[in-house]
């Protein structure tokens, strides 16, 4: 029975080595390009979309203010004779219907509008900087949460050697070999990997927890599969990056769009300073004997200062007598701000925001051939750093060849062959930090030169 089981044990190996182990017992995996497909449901990039809605949502509502507006309603009067007055009383109700629009260039509402729009388009370029600063910001977690795994990884082993190195120490404190000293030595070093693999550990946690928590997603086990991809470095001088580039960052667009509206703010406020208070209105109406209206009465104003062209329809329905005339009633009023000193602030308010909207698109301007010029040296460091590591991952991985080699000859131990496999991952692991380094340098460059393109998903 023992036999019978043990040849089925090994046929059930057999058949897992070949179909492999089931679905269920596979590690999924994130790679990047997955990662950044889940952005656009990640609160960061929710709220960046909602920024951006509650623009276009204000532009909605200017434009719906400067538009038609209708309006129903209706009047009671009452009126009593009161002893010795000699006069009449009664109860008259009508009807009225009235609307509004803004007809004029110069209306406030307008100015309104274009403001809105200013914003609009602020809120698309902030929009997409919040993007790319959330992108940028994933792909940096993603990969330090791969290189934290590899330093858990190399933890584990240098632990391990350690371990292996200290029982070899105990061995040797017994047969006389090794004194005391040398022997409390050892076990600090073990004491030693052992606290920094927990350290690792810890550290691969927080790691992990960053990631799915900029996703918005729940922490799991997902091993993250993708490396660093290779990519290539803009061509051309640093100079011509840097007179290319400016035009198309985000924040030297805003900086402009913010100056555009500041001039529009001016000119509006410096017109309507001398815009005069003025309008005029007519209207038309069925009047009885005692002048009271008895028919339709039509009414329309236009608002010279405001731009708003209003009209009102009214029918009484209660009170009125028969029509015997038509009332023609015709009006015009006119006032001129000779002394404004509320328009006059506001004016040397816009021209002040004005004065300070240029000097914040200079200040953008150096602000941001400054970060071109770090981008591009921490790329070019970057890529020093890449190359000197790779002589010495190259190095330990020669000497990890002559331990085994010297074990193989018999001229080295174990331990000695542990010791160079620890150095050799710790190389690897220097060479992998350095491609993280090299590849978000380079993203970071991208996105100072205003190259850096979202992923397809978030794209609007």
């Amino acid at each position: 029975m023992t036999s019978l089981r043990t040849r089925a044990g090994w046929a059930a190996l057999a058949l897992l080595l070949v179909l492999g182990p089931p679905a269920w017992a596979q590690p999924s995996g994130l790679t990047l390009d997955a990662a950044l497909a889940l952005l656009p449901s990640s609160p960061g990039w929710q709220k960046a979309d909602l920024d951006y809605q509650s623009a276009a949502d204000a532009l909605a509502a200017a434009q719906a203010a400067a538009g038609l507006q209708v309006s129903a309603g209706g009047s009671v009067d009452s009126s009593a004779t009161l002893a010795g007055s000699g006069g009449r009383s009664g109860t008259s109700a009508k009807l009225s219907v009235s609307a509004s629009a803004t007809v004029l260039p110069w209306a406030p509402a307008d100015a309104g509008i274009a403001n809105a729009e200013a914003n609009l388009a602020i809120a698309a370029r902030n929009r997409d900087s919040a993007r790319k600063t959330l992108m940028l910001t994933l792909v940096q977690q993603y990969f330090a949460a791969r290189l934290a795994a590899t330093t858990a990884s190399n933890a584990a082993a240098a632990a391990d050697q350690a371990q292996a190195e200290l029982a070899a120490d105990r061995a040797k404190r017994l047969g006389g070999q090794l004194s005391a000293a040398g022997l409390a030595q050892a076990e600090a070093s073990s004491a030693a990997a052992q606290a920094a693999l927990a350290q690792a550990r810890t550290s691969l946690d927080l790691a992990r927890r960053a990631l799915f928590a900029t996703l918005g997603q729940s922490v799991s086990g997902a091993q993250l599969t993708t490396p660093p991809p290779q990519a290539s470095g803009p061509a051309g001088s640093l100079a011509a990056l840097v007179s290319t580039a400016l035009p198309k960052r985000d924040d030297v667009q805003v900086a402009k769009l913010r100056l555009a509206q500041a001039e529009r703010t001016l000119a509006t406020a410096s017109a309507q300073r001398w815009i005069p208070s003025a309008s005029l209105n007519l209207g038309v109406a069925g009047s009885d004997s005692n002048g009271s209206q008895a028919g339709l009465g039509v009414s329309a104003a236009l608002d010279l200062q405001k731009g708003v062209l209003s009209g009102t329809a009214s029918y009484p329905v209660a009170g009125s007598g028969d029509a015997v005339g038509t009332q023609l009633t015709v009006g015009a009023s006119l006032s001129i701000p000779l002394d404004a000193p509320s328009s006059n602030a506001t004016v040397i308010s816009a021209r002040t925001s004005l004065q300070s909207a240029r000097a914040a698109l200079e200040a953008t301007r150096q602000t941001a051939e400054l970060d071109i010029r770090q981008r591009y040296g921490s790329w070019q460091g970057a890529e020093a750093t890449l190359a000197a590591d790779q002589a010495s991952e190259a190095a330990a991985k020669q000497s990890l060849a002559t331990a085994q080699a010297r074990q193989a000859a018999g001229l080295a131990t174990a331990l000695d062959v542990g010791s160079a496999q620890v150095a050799y991952r710790q190389a690897q692991r220097a060479l992998a930090s350095d491609e993280n380094a090299l590849y978000l340098a380079l993203l970071q460059l991208r996105n100072a030169l205003g190259e850096l393109q979202l992923p397809p998903r978030g794209s609007s």
